[in-house]
């Protein structure tokens, strides 16, 4: 997100934009950071070697593990 954030700051977008909380929208005050229980700059540091509590380093794990089905490659019979 860090990356984001900078990209945006370059383009000049408008503030209430960069600082907007980002959300999926399902419902009012929902937040990603608050559906994940953990912050981006907790998955910033932790994609860059920097250092994190035992429990976001476990629940990043968990959720990377967890969807691994989605990394997988296709299969295709018959092709």
């Amino acid at each position: 997100m860090t990356e984001i954030y900078e990209f945006l700051e370059y383009l000049g977008a408008p503030r209430a934009v960069i600082e907007k909380a980002p959300s999926a929208g399902l419902f009012e005050g929902q937040t990603d950071e608050g559906e994940m229980g953990l912050t981006y700059a907790a998955i910033d540091a932790y994609l860059s070697g920097g250092e994190v509590s035992e429990r976001d380093r476990e629940t990043i794990e968990r959720m990377h593990a967890a969807s691994e089905h989605k990394r997988a490659p296709i299969v295709n019979y018959g092709g």
